[in-house]
């Protein structure tokens, strides 16, 4: 991909991605200067990149935490490689061919600008900074990954019911909360419950389906089959998390979703 520009400690870095063929992933290849030259890390992605936008047409279609998508590829079983943050868009682990490539990105139509923005940490050196992309055949713009971030307040212990995840005509994938003082957790959608579990039973489930819940974080994956089927609908006129916190403070939720073009 072409060189970021913006290279620089508290700047944001940024890539104009070119247009006509389909993104399966993306790599941010990072090399630092710690006394000699070091590539980064899994665990120290957080001390050099803060937030990771991937935008559309100037709207962001993927916002989260270098830190955190650190976490949200170990919960799906990747390892990751010194030097190398994978940004998957596609999701290569899901059963079938069709779930796999659905949440691909493509370029070849209906967008006019595809961009990944990195904030940069103050007080780095930064030796280089590359983005690498797996492609496909070109396909227009259509149905596609979204992570959306939605920032909650807790300030007291107990139940609190969340309710302002935006509803529409897209799939919910899973939802990821970057704070572990959570134990019960129940989802409703039109007043339906259709998901209650504890701690215990959600670190059951998913050893069963593999995949690896990460410390400090509190994981809800509707698709833990790896069927893109399975993910919830969420055309609803109501749709709420009520969850039991052990702790207070600020905190993000990560929404995974299939949205279409317009979404």
């Amino acid at each position: 991909m072409p060189t970021p520009l913006g290279i620089g400690a508290g700047q944001t870095a940024s890539v104009n991605l070119p247009l006509g063929l389909t993104y399966e992933r993306l790599y941010i290849r990072l090399n630092i200067q710690d006394v000699t030259a070091v590539d980064v890390a899994a665990a120290d992605w957080g001390t050099y990149i803060d937030e990771i936008r991937l935008m559309v047409d100037g709207d962001s279609k993927i916002q989260i935490t270098a830190t955190d998508l650190v976490k949200l590829n170990q919960f799906h079983g990747q390892t990751l490689k010194d030097g190398a943050l994978p940004l998957f868009l596609s999701r290569p682990w899901m059963r079938t061919i069709h779930g796999e490539d659905q949440t691909g990105y493509g370029t070849a139509g209906g967008m006019a600008s595809f961009t990944l923005e990195m904030d940069l940490k103050a007080g780095i050196t930064v030796n280089s900074l590359n983005v690498y992309a797996v492609q496909s055949q070109g396909r227009p713009f259509g149905p596609h990954l979204r992570i959306q971030r939605y920032v909650h307040n807790q300030g007291v212990t107990g139940e609190a019911e969340i309710a302002d995840i935006v509803r529409g005509g897209y799939a919910m994938l899973g939802l990821h909360l970057n704070t572990a003082a959570i134990t019960g957790v129940e989802i409703h959608a039109d007043n339906r419950k259709v998901h209650e579990s504890d701690k215990a039973i959600r670190a059951a489930h998913y050893e069963v389906v593999g995949r690896a819940p990460q410390a400090g974080f509190t994981h809800i994956d509707f698709t833990a089959e790896n069927r893109l089927s399975e993910a919830m609908p969420m055309a609803l006129q109501d749709f709420r998390m009520k969850l039991d916190f052990t702790a207070t403070g600020n905190f993000s939720i990560y929404a995974e979703s299939v949205q279409g073009a317009n979404g």
